[in-house]
């Protein structure tokens, strides 16, 4: 770990720093966000959402071979969850299938990731379910800086302005992301919008093809990184220098 990630992982002298991942619409790429930020941040990766493409069956969590949820009994409980151990990805607090239907409210959920960060003396990165709910809401409420992908096609758009709109007075961070080739009317779009609602705007990600169909556990930037990976590891770089920036 760098000295400056180290420093950054120490916190404010309160509790090690919180970052969330979110997103109001599905299937823009926000869960590999979360995977591949938290895993290069040093961060508990904590898992708020329960469908089964989140980023804790990605990691190898299958909560139907699990007698125990540890993310439901941390909150029934109120006590701070044992991480799972990652080898070549990040730690996990995994999420469960149940979880939506018995999420707390938005003021437990902040209270308690910060009680969690510093027990556990360690950052958090809270990858949020899509759309407005009480897990998500909390999760904003506590986090220093929340990365939003945004995807350049007109329905993506369409609901990070919705977003964007609800959420000004959080910080945020936009990550233009999955980019091919848009057309210039999507990127002004973006511009307008972030420059309307005062949002600052992170490195670009590209589009990689072979990321969706990819079926390996360990994260993309985990050592060995390979010749194909190199170019995402390091427009990841640049999202991870610039959360240290944003909340340091």
């Amino acid at each position: 770990m760098s000295k400056t990630l180290a420093e950054w992982a120490k916190g404010n002298g309160s509790r090690p720093p919180i970052v969330a991942t979110a997103a109001w619409k599905g299937g823009d790429g926000k869960s590999t966000l979360a995977y591949e930020t938290a895993y290069q941040l040093g961060a508990v990766l904590t898992d708020f959402d329960w469908d089964k493409g989140g980023c804790s069956m990605s990691w190898g969590f299958r909560a139907d071979r699990r007698v125990r949820a540890p993310l439901l009994d941390a909150f029934e409980r109120g006590k701070t969850p044992v991480p799972l151990i990652g080898r070549r990805k990040p730690d996990l607090i995994p999420s469960h299938p149940d979880f939506g239907l018995n999420q707390p409210r938005p003021e437990k959920v902040a209270d308690s990731l910060g009680q969690w960060a510093q027990d556990l003396d360690s950052p958090l990165e809270v990858d949020t379910h899509p759309g407005g709910c009480d897990s998500t809401y909390g999760a904003l409420q506590e986090a220093d800086i929340t990365l939003v992908p945004a995807v350049l096609a007109d329905k993506s758009l369409n609901a990070l302005e919705g977003m964007l709109e609800e959420l000004t007075d959080y910080p945020l961070l936009v990550i233009p992301y999955m980019v091919k080739s848009p057309p210039a009317r999507l990127r002004r779009r973006l511009s307008d919008m972030t420059s309307r609602f005062g949002i600052p705007v992170g490195p670009m990600v590209s589009y990689y093809p072979w990321i969706p169909t990819r079926s390996r556990r360990i994260a993309i930037c985990a050592e060995p990184v390979s010749k194909q990976a190199l170019p995402f590891v390091r427009q990841i770089d640049s999202v991870v220098k610039e959360v240290i920036s944003y909340a340091g």
